[in-house]
């Protein structure tokens, strides 16, 4: 397995700023009236989030906004 590098770590963030995008809109949606897209998209992303809040290198990259941001959703 290649080392994840800081390049890398930056072209997901730019991907992770859709996640946190789409996790904030569908959260403000209540909870009953949440389409089953809308709940997926909701998993998916959040996922991606948490799983990419593993790695190291990745979080040394976020900006503390872009932290804040992640860590609210994934609380």
């Amino acid at each position: 397995m290649e080392d994840y590098t800081q390049e890398q770590a930056l072209v997901d963030i730019n991907a992770s700023l859709d996640s946190i995008a789409i996790c904030e809109r569908v959260q403000a949606i209540a909870e009953a009236d949440r389409s089953e897209d809308e709940v997926g998209d909701l998993f998916r992303n959040h996922r991606h989030l948490v799983l990419k809040m593993a790695i190291p290198v990745f979080v040394e990259n976020l900006t503390a906004d872009q932290k804040s941001a992640i860590d609210a959703i994934i609380a």
